[in-house]
């Protein structure tokens, strides 16, 4: 399907009006919010976050009259283009992160489930040991799961666990999925193959299943495509050094 439900949409809207504490409405007109962090906490950095026209700007609380003062002016397009907006933050800047794309489903395409996908149990303890092990540091920092806790959709080639997808709760309603692949499996639909099965089992429980990726990551890109998931908003993380 191509667009979420009216309830959902709704739901999803709720939750991040409370997460950056601003009124429902702002989604409802073009507008740009320049808000002291909320639900960032002490979050070190500026972060932006697009809702077709809407545009909120997320700033350390210590500095937020200056950085109303400098950022009011901007629109949505600042986070494709953001490097002016980065000119006007007066601290050193570190990394830039984005524009991420942030996509839901409440209906996946439907699509076969690849062979050897399933959900873990206590006894692959061992091969997610080792499917750790093999994955680089900074793959397993951006879309690695703890073993235990929240259910996990692993794909198997023989006794090899080959990709991973966990997910970790937003709120009451979100399931943030994250997704990682063996390095030597890679480029086999292994990744959207257990994004599937994970998403079904969220979406089961009655959890709405939330997939972000960089817009330049083209295969996790395309995990999204195939498996429907709807575009709802995109962000871009600044953070200070």
């Amino acid at each position: 399907m191509s667009e979420l439900r009216p309830s959902t949409s709704a739901t999803l809207d709720r939750y991040w009006s409370e997460f950056f504490g601003c009124p429902l409405a702002v989604f409802d007109r073009a507008a740009t919010c320049v808000l002291p962090h909320a639900g960032l906490g002490d979050y070190r950095g500026i972060f932006l976050f697009r809702r077709q026209h809407t545009l909120i700007i997320s700033v350390p609380p210590a500095d937020h009259a200056l950085y109303l003062a400098r950022f009011a002016g901007f629109t949505a397009a600042a986070v494709d283009s953001p490097a002016e907006l980065i000119r006007q933050i007066p601290a050193a800047v570190g990394l830039v992160i984005g524009p991420a794309w942030v996509g839901y489903s409440d209906a996946l395409a439907s699509g076969p489930r690849p062979r050897g996908a399933r959900l873990l149990t206590g006894a692959d303890a061992a091969a997610w040991a080792r499917f750790q092990a093999a994955c680089p540091p900074r793959d397993w920092d951006h879309g690695g799961s703890l073993f235990g806790g929240q259910p996990l959709a692993g794909q198997f080639v023989g006794d090899t666990l080959v990709a991973l997808a966990g997910y970790e709760r937003w709120g009451a309603h979100i399931a943030h999925i994250a997704v990682v692949a063996h390095p030597d499996y890679r480029g086999r639909g292994y990744g959207a193959g257990v994004v599937r099965l994970l998403a079904e089992t969220v979406l089961a429980h009655g959890l709405i299943p939330q997939y972000r990726t960089l817009r330049a990551n083209a295969p996790s890109m395309a995990i999204a495509a195939a498996l429907g998931f709807v575009a709802y908003a995109e962000s871009l993380a600044i953070r200070l050094a």
